[in-house]
């Protein structure tokens, strides 16, 4: 990589706009930064950073901005970059954050960063603008990150001063900055992990083999325990055998006395469910023979009840035609009703309707006249559109007159507009020139009078400065021949001063080292403090954890045991909870056969119902058989009974009298209501049989008590699963004790390791403090301290460079106002004045022409428009003759319709109304003539209807109409004899069927049941299979449940052995790669060697400098010890010595004077950079700067080290040394040289 132009603005502490070209100083070889103490020259690196990477090195990266403070509130920053990198010319541009102004308003708005990337390939070609892609793309070429690329091409040697005094720790936070160990950190971290993995396995395969032990003992119970004489620990699965056999062996004992028991309970069922029936066939036989005699006095109401039904059918087949009697009456009555009420005289319906006639023939003579009638309204409407438009058509004609009468005056006046505005346009050039003459006399004066006001501030801002400089040091001004206000007289001063103050600076290192000292001191006795209340906290926790951990685990132990006692409650609970159901079902079912019971009854009473309809439907079709034949009586045919073909007086038929369909429904019905009650029987016995059963299941327990009894299996079952949820916590707990039991002894050996790593630190430290307060001692003279004197004698330079820069502004600010003084002659408010009269002129003229094409618009419209209303006014002449023509002639055909239509209506308003009224009357008429002749007719068919009723009357046996009408009965009042009727006979045939039963018979005749004892025998017999079944199914559960832990059991051992064998493997590997193990002499972490190995190579590439550099007396040598001040194991492996050849000893580089620092850091550097450079690829850097330090060299090896630069510069590198060193100035001629004032620094190039 190599830099060719670098631009600054508004960037650190340049406010313009600076430009460094690269090339003119590279053209050297060797060129020198210099400035004084906080002028930029850092900030030119600074710059080359943020170009590459978007941000800067070191902590001037968490500075709140980049931007310079001295700039122009709108002016941003940015760097300009132009390099090759790889063989590409980029040019790279970066505006970093920063707080602008806002556009509209008060306060700041924050612009974002940008970048843009270009490539030269024949002209400049844009790459990317996106911010990740330029990080990417230019960190790919450069094959390296900001950390790297500063320490290479940039070489901060002061950072490395301190990296060769520092401690191995502080090497290691360097060193893996510049090169990525990640990959070992993370094989440690692995390893270590992997042990901790393996460790836990191990001990919870260790914990399953107890937990499965455990489980099999609470599984067992303490009595099959005693009979097993095996130790589960020493050998678990043969105490598993044992335990497993005689577990068998109880659950085949368990077994046979249950099948023994069961047989007794069965032949104990058999005797009492034989009792029980025998006793209910003798209840019923009971109750049957006392219904008997109640039936027997309800034979008279039977009677009674067959007589009222019998009159009830016969009326109602005399009912039809006593109906109709009264429907034809009541019709006769309404029609001569109706008739009465149309008022029509003595005329008759022939007369009527002649009238009738007459008003329908006017009615259409009326309707011809209706299009006239619409044609008159269509006539009234358009006379008042043609009124309308005829008033619109006067109007107009006014408006145009009077438009007419302004417009050639406006036209007039459009076109004087127009010409003054064209002369304004020509004449407009004349008055931008005249403008432009008086801004530039302005200019010239207010620059003459702006450089006679710098002028002023420069001459006292001068003798200021070297007031204040005779102030604060008054021994400059003894000299009497040396003038103070010479530039080179401060130049002589302000260099004395810089190096007395970079020799001071030298010992800051030293200082700052004390200081280090002191608060490592400080740092360790508070550690050590802080370890030894560790060493307390972790043996008093050492001393509680194995109690706590062997509480925990049997409180496990006990936990399984009663956990293993669920199933056995499960079964209890499960036949408690069978038995509570079944008292359930047997009240549920004695409700549900109580109903089942009243549906019988319910459907043998519809069956009986059904029956009787049956056979009534059936007589009476025979009854009307008659009226049946003669429906089918075709005249002209003969009869199917007598062969005649004549049928003078056919029989006719009752409305309601049933036919074939009739009888076919009411069998229907009827073999529907048997099915019923034959389903009813059915279910009453499913239901009985049912609740038989549920009672025997219940065991004759109340529901309450078998609820109760259920209630506390539960409760206990439930107690038991609320103690297997905490197995979980409680197993979890003992894990967790054991973890803290082993981390607590892994604790306890860190601390006292670290408590006699920190007492050995201690005492090398301080022998190191003593060394360092008797150097400064020496080196701080008269001061107070070495920093207040190389403050005092800083300062002192910062203010004769200051003074020096006021004499040359002063003199450059004189040069200046001399040039330009006698340019111009006018005071400001002359030539202010002069500007102000040529602006208002300029101001009217381009007012004036600007309006030109809008006046000639103008003038172009209004002409348009006096011809266009001439044209209007014609036309508009024309369409209003027209227009009353047309209403005139509107107006007379109008006026002859109106007659004609008026004649027409007579006294009625319109045709419409006179056609309705006419049409009203005719309607009347003709419903007078039709209510006399339906008045008539109705009063023939109410005597016919009469003459029939009574006849049918007579035939049935009733003496008249009215004693055939009182027999009628409803159909509800049939209904509610027949069923008292059918309930009498049926209950009395069924109870008589009842009574003839064998059985009941038979149980009538046997002596009663001891249904008590046998209930009470039964109800052992059920207890103690119970019992003897709950035992059986305890001991089979047991044994599978022994079975399945045995399993487990056994995988539990066999998945054990190769745990613990891994996991001492990894302990081993662990150990070895975190630098712990015995097998590791140095106590070397695998990260840390591989940083050392890193480590040996830059020193290997830094004493190929440092031979040349030091004459051949130094050479830095690895030391993998662990470094003095090093206090963790990290720091082991990094030691750094310097060899000495004049002694043969090696020695600790803080030992090392301030030039022999310098120049071993400087190698150390270059070493670095050389490997850095090799590890990103080999990315060759054209450019290479080196920051401060050569002010503690002396002049042979200040010789010494630019030899070694200009050997740097072999292939076409640049070097640019970073210094204020005065030496180097004569030594270097190639320059930058970065000034520095109250308004920000400059830059100026040397070539």
């Amino acid at each position: 990589m190599r830099l060719h132009r670098l631009r600054i603005s508004a960037f650190g502490s340049f406010p313009g706009v600076e430009e460094v070209d690269f090339d003119t100083l590279g053209a050297a070889g060797l060129f020198l930064i210099h400035g004084p103490t906080g002028a930029g020259k850092t900030t030119v690196l600074d710059a080359v950073c943020c170009a590459l990477y978007g941000v800067v090195p070191g902590l001037r990266n968490s500075a709140r901005t980049l931007r310079c403070d001295h700039a122009p509130p709108n002016r941003g920053p940015e760097v300009l970059l132009e390099a090759t990198i790889r063989g590409r010319r980029l040019r790279i541009r970066r505006s970093p954050a920063w707080l602008r102004p806002k556009l509209r308003g008060q306060g700041m708005v924050t612009e974002n960063a940008k970048v843009i990337v270009e490539e030269f390939k024949d002209d400049w070609v844009g790459l990317t603008t996106r911010i990740d892609e330029a990080g990417d793309l230019i960190g790919g070429l450069l094959g390296m990150n900001l950390d790297q690329f500063a320490q290479v091409a940039m070489l901060p040697q002061g950072e490395f001063a301190r990296f060769l005094r520092a401690d191995g720790d502080d090497r290691r936070k360097l060193l893996e900055r510049l090169f990525s160990v990640r990959l070992f950190t993370g094989v440690e971290k692995w390893l270590a992990d992997h042990r901790r993995e393996t460790g836990r396995a191990e001990e919870s395969l260790r914990a399953q083999v107890h937990a499965a032990v455990n489980q099999m003992r609470g599984a067992a119970g303490s009595a099959l325990l005693a009979e097993t004489a095996l130790d589960p620990d020493s050998d678990p699965l043969g105490w598993s055998a044992a335990l497993l056999a005689a577990a068998d062996s109880a659950a085949r004992d368990s077994a046979q006395a249950c099948t023994a028991s069961e047989a007794t309970l069965e032949s104990a069922r058999a005797r009492h469910d034989q009792a029980r029936a025998l006793a209910e066939r003798r209840h019923r036989h009971a109750d049957a023979v006392l219904r008997r005699d109640e039936l027997e006095s309800t034979a008279e109401e039977r009677a009674d009840l067959e007589t009222l039904l019998a009159e009830a059918a016969a009326a109602d087949r005399v009912l039809p035609l006593i109906l109709q009697h009264d429907h034809r009456t009541a019709l006769a009555r309404a029609a001569i009703a109706q008739a009465e009420a149309v008022q029509v005289g003595d005329v008759g319906p022939e007369e009527l309707a002649v009238l009738e006639q007459d008003y329908r023939d006017e009615i259409a003579r009326l309707n011809q006249l209706e299009p006239e009638e619409a044609r008159l309204a269509l006539l009234r409407t358009a006379r008042t559109e043609a009124a309308s438009e005829l008033l619109s058509l006067e109007k107009t004609e006014h408006e145009i007159n009077d438009r007419l009468a302004v417009l050639p005056d406006d036209l007039q006046e459009a076109e004087l507009r127009r010409t003054a505005s064209h002369h304004a346009a020509t004449t407009l050039p004349l008055a931008e020139s005249a403008h432009e003459a008086a801004e530039s006399t302005l200019n010239k004066v207010r620059h003459r009078d702006s450089l006679a006001r710098s002028l002023t501030q420069a001459q006292a801002n001068q003798r200021a400065l070297l007031l204040a400089l005779e102030q604060a040091a008054p021994h400059l001004f003894h000299d009497p021949d040396q003038v103070p206000s010479s530039e080179s007289t401060l130049a002589q001063w302000e260099r004395r001063c810089r190096e007395e103050a970079a020799r001071l600076q030298e010992l800051s290192a030293e200082e700052a080292r004390l200081g280090v000292v002191r608060d490592e001191l400080r740092s360790l006795r508070s550690e050590g403090e802080r370890f030894g209340r560790a060493e307390a906290e972790v043996g008093a926790r050492l001393a509680e954890l194995p109690g706590e951990f062997a509480a925990a685990t049997a409180e496990l132990g006990e936990l399984r045991s009663r956990v293993a006692e669920i199933p056995a409650v499960e079964a209890r609970c499960l036949a408690a909870r069978g038995r509570f159901d079944a008292a359930l079902r047997r009240e549920e079912l004695a409700d549900e056969l109580a109903e089942a019971e009243e549906v019988r009854r319910a459907a043998t009473d519809e069956a009986q119902v059904m029956l009787d309809r049956l056979l009534a439907v059936r007589q009476a079709r025979i009854d009307g058989m008659a009226a049946e034949l003669a429906a089918s009586l075709v005249a002209g045919e003969a009869c199917v009974v007598c062969g005649s073909e004549a049928h003078p007086a056919p029989a006719e038929s009752f409305a309601d009298a049933p036919g074939a369909e009739d009888e076919e429904a009411a069998q229907a019905d009827s073999d529907g209501a048997q099915s019923a009650r034959e389903a009813a029987e059915s279910r009453v016995a499913t239901v009985a049989s049912r609740l038989e059963s549920a009672a025997d299941q219940a065991d004759g327990l109340p529901v309450g008590d078998a609820e109760a009894a259920w209630t506390a299996e539960e409760d206990v079952l439930s107690g038991l699963r609320a103690l297997a949820a905490t197995e979980e916590d409680l197993a979890a707990r003992v894990e967790t004790l054991r973890g803290e039991l082993e981390s607590a002894r892994e604790r306890a050996e860190e601390v006292r390791r670290a408590l006699a790593e920190l007492r050995a630190e201690e005492a090398a430290l301080l022998g190191e403090q003593d060394r360092i307060v008797a150097r400064l001692d020496e080196a701080r003279g008269d001061d107070a301290s070495v920093a207040e004197r190389r403050t005092r004698i800083a300062g002192e330079a910062d203010l004769i460079s200051a003074a020096a820069d006021a004499v040359a502004g002063a003199a450059n600010a004189q040069a200046a106002y001399d040039a330009v003084r006698d340019t111009v002659d006018l005071t400001e408010e002359a030539a202010v004045q002069a500007r102000t009269d040529a602006g208002l002129e300029l101001a009217r003229v381009r007012m004036t022409a600007a309006r030109e094409p809008a006046d000639a618009r103008e003038v172009s419209q209004l002409t348009a428009e006096l011809a266009d209303l001439e044209n209007r006014a014609r036309q508009n002449a024309i369409d209003l003759a027209s227009a009353r023509t047309r209403a005139e002639q509107i107006a007379a055909d109008e006026n002859r319709l109106a007659e004609i239509i008026k004649t027409a209506c007579g006294d009625d308003p319109t045709l419409a109304a006179r056609m309705a009224r006419l049409a009203i009357e005719a309607d009347r008429l003709r419903a007078a003539s039709a209510a006399l002749r339906s008045a008539a007719s109705a009063e023939a068919e109410r005597e016919t209807a009469h003459e029939a009723a009574v006849r049918a009357a007579l035939d049935a046996g009733f003496r008249g109409i009215e004693d055939a009408r009182a027999a009628v009965r409803t159909g509800a009042e049939r209904t509610i004899m027949t069923d008292r009727l059918n309930a009498l006979r049926d209950e009395h045939a069924a109870i008589t069927a009842l009574l003839s039963d064998p059985e009941l018979l038979a149980a009538a005749a046997e002596p009663p049941p001891d249904l008590a004892r046998l209930t009470e025998e039964r109800e052992q017999a059920e207890h103690e299979h119970e019992d003897r079944t709950s035992t059986r199914d305890q001991a089979r559960h047991r044994h599978d449940h022994l079975t399945a832990l045995s399993a487990d059991l056994a995988t539990a051992v066999k998945r054990r052995v190769p745990a613990e064998a891994a996991h001492l493997l990894a302990r081993r590997m662990a150990e070895l790669a975190n630098g712990t193990s015995t097998d590791n002499q140095w106590d070397m972490a695998l990260s840390a060697y591989v940083l050392g190995e890193r480590l040996r190579q830059v020193v290997d590439a830094a004493n190929d400098r440092l031979t040349h550099m030091s004459g051949g007396r130094y050479l830095l040598q690895y030391d993998k010890r662990r470094s003095a001040a090093s206090r963790t194991r990290s720091g082991g492996g990094l030691g750094l010595r310097v060899l000495d050849a004049w002694t043969g000893i090696d020695r600790d580089p803080a030992t090392l004077s301030g030039g022999e620092s310098f120049i071993t850091s400087l190698a150390l550097a270059l070493g670095l950079a050389d490997v850095v450079t090799a590890e990103a690829g080999g990315t060759d850097i054209g450019t290479l700067f080196v920051d401060e330090g050569f002010g503690t060299l002396d002049e042979e090896t200040l010789d010494d080290v630019i030899d070694i630069l200009d050997s740097l510069r072999q292939g076409g590198r640049a070097v640019g040394v970073i210094s204020h060193v005065p030496e180097l100035r004569t030594r270097i001629p190639t320059q930058l040289h970065v000034r520095k004032s109250r308004t920000g620094s400059t830059l100026t190039t040397h070539a």
